[in-house]
């Protein structure tokens, strides 16, 4: 199973993501996240696309742009239905907009002129 090698901040961010689906069916899905990290996030509301581990998709982000492979799906009938865990394959190091840790607790900051908020890493 799939380990992550950095923290996640619980964090709830608008995302479109786009791709084929394993149908090969494209999509484009306005959706969100559930927790962030520098190199990765778990998506939520993702039911109505067909993904596989493996797969490569791309998040936006307001005006950035970013590779993510598909790590892991939840399982159908689970608590985690409709999650996707993703892992960065190219993305520009402010993607999410906000200061991320890169290990243990720290509180997060907003930026581009946002209010601050405190998060921690769960």
């Amino acid at each position: 199973m799939y380990r992550r090698r950095r923290n996640r901040v619980k964090m709830v961010l608008a995302v479109r993501v786009v791709g084929s689906s394993t149908s090969g069916s494209q999509f484009d899905e306005l959706t969100h996240t559930l927790d962030i990290a520098m190199d990765g996030a778990r998506l939520g509301g993702m039911e109505r696309v067909e993904l596989q581990p493996g797969d490569i998709i791309e998040l936006r982000r307001r005006n950035r742009r970013g590779r993510f492979r598909v790590m892991w799906v939840g399982e159908k009938g689970s608590p985690r239905t409709g999650h996707v865990g993703v892992h960065a394959i190219e993305i520009h190091p402010d993607f999410w907009g906000i200061e991320v840790p890169v290990q243990g607790e720290a509180p997060i900051t907003m930026i581009h002129n946002q209010q601050p908020t405190e998060h921690q890493a769960g």
